[in-house]
């Protein structure tokens, strides 16, 4: 309010008035001209004290306006500087719907806990809670999501959500406008006041027919039910999911559980992946733990890693360093390594073949319960022990002729030159030795076994 223009409207008022009482007192004998100018005072006395009027309202407003601006002020200084607990703010449910063809492919970006769930309703729908503090009746729900970080693109072939970091995570309502409202607290485990930590921050509904593609960091996420496919990228976070159809992941510094597979391809750094069973499983994963039920065909390419597999048809696997533990393979296996050890509790009367080249390591094959079986094993300082007989393979070893041109001592096994003794011609080297034997079991028809593996112990037993 200006209140010099206040202090004049004031001054207008009072001159008005005394101009009316000059002009009564100088009309006893009243002309036409003195009451019309009368009249125009009077008017213009009228106007100014309806403009008085307004003015003092618009002041009363002003000022009402300021104490509510410097009480909202006061509350949000007060809520920004204390350590808020959910308990003491509001919670509200925002959702969001879009409608997804069959063949459409859905792409989450994401930085929040999700809880993904399957459902057979052709759309997609998202539901988060929101921490407020204030009015939010009339705030839409679609600008919630944008405050909160999340963004839709829907297109005929793909739906595209993207949510972003948790950033603050509640936020204060004034009238039309949402602001944050502060650093102080972490609500991403939060769904509602005073609920406690486990509950996700965001919940998906997706189509099991579609094609799911997620690419996450810093985040745990769930999913509920069964998928056709599923791709994921996924780092620091973890994964926990139902039976897929197609299943790809790529994930580093992270945990990965998922039920049965028909086909997997799995790339992990550091990290453990735990599946059921699976049909055709391709695994290449560096420093990490893998645990997995009964697996029909299986591809491994390993570095210093832990395997545990409970049934294995075929396997084809190259391997450096670490462990690969099998309760029970059925047909085959081909091991490509170096300090791989490996070891086979079982191994099914049907077995095919089993090739093996190694080093360095420990080895179990028992096959107490094969009948008929062929073994070729090569591989120097190491220790063999097996319970059918080893055949000593003689090693044959060529030397250069020595003397002149033309004397035949190809046939001579040794003689003395110059006080020397030279062998020549072919030698048994070794061969009393497990370095180098075959061993035929039953009538030597069924699986055959060829192992090369240089100063490793070996349990056929």
């Amino acid at each position: 309010m200006n209140h010099l223009l206040f202090s004049r409207i004031a001054l207008a008022t009072i001159g008005l008035s005394l101009s009316m009482l000059s002009f009564s007192q100088e009309s006893s004998n009243s002309n036409p001209d003195i009451l019309l100018q009368k009249q125009k005072l009077e008017a213009e006395q009228k106007l100014m004290s309806k403009v008085n009027a307004d003015m003092i309202s618009q002041q009363a407003k002003q000022y009402s306006e300021l104490v509510v601006t410097q009480a909202n002020q006061d509350r949000l200084a007060i809520l920004h500087n204390k350590k808020m607990e959910p308990k003491d703010l509001k919670s509200k449910e925002i959702s969001m719907e879009l409608p997804v063809a069959k063949s459409a492919e859905i792409y989450i970006e994401n930085s929040r806990n999700l809880d993904i769930k399957v459902w057979d309703q052709p759309k997609v729908k998202i539901v988060t809670s929101v921490m407020y503090d204030g009015d939010s009746s009339k705030v839409p729900d679609a600008e919630w999501f944008e405050k909160m970080n999340f963004s839709f693109r829907s297109t005929s072939n793909s739906i595209k959500i993207k949510i972003g970091a948790n950033g603050n995570n509640f936020y204060i309502v004034n009238g039309n406008n949402v602001s944050w409202g502060g650093t102080n607290l972490d609500f991403a485990n939060n769904v509602a006041a005073g609920q406690g930590k486990g509950k996700k921050s965001v919940t998906i509904y997706v189509p099991k027919e579609n094609n799911l593609d997620i690419d996450s960091k810093y985040a745990e996420i769930i999913i509920d039910g069964n998928l056709n496919k599923l791709n994921v990228d996924i780092t620091n976070g973890g994964l926990d999911a139902g039976d897929v159809n197609k299943f790809f992941l790529r994930s580093k510094y992270s945990n990965i559980n998922v039920g049965n597979l028909k086909i997997g391809e799995v790339e992990l750094i550091n990290g453990r992946f735990i599946a059921k069973d699976a049909d055709d499983l391709d695994l290449d994963t560096k420093y990490a733990t893998i645990e997995a039920g009964a697996v029909k065909k299986l591809k491994v390419r390993s570095t210093n890693d832990e395997y545990e597999i409970e049934e294995v048809g075929s396997i084809i696997c190259r391997k450096n360093y670490g462990n690969l533990r099998i309760t029970k393979l059925t047909y085959s296996m081909e091991l490509d390594g170096t300090n791989a050890d490996l070891k086979i509790r079982n191994i099914g009367e049907g077995l095919e073949s089993i090739k093996i080249n190694n080093k360095y390591a420990d080895i179990r094959l028992p096959m107490r319960y094969v009948k008929n079986y062929t073994v070729t094993y090569q591989g120097a300082f190491s220790t063999v022990y097996a319970s059918f007989e080893k055949k000593p393979v003689a090693e044959k070893e060529e030397r250069k002729t020595i003397g002149k041109k033309g004397n035949q001592l190809s046939d001579l096994k040794s003689y003395t030159m110059n006080g020397t003794f030279v062998i020549a011609g072919s030698f048994d080297a070794d061969s009393n030795s497990d370095s180098h034997f075959t061993a035929s079991v039953g009538d030597g028809k069924g699986a055959k076994l060829d192992l090369k593996c240089q100063n490793c112990t070996v349990d056929f037993k």
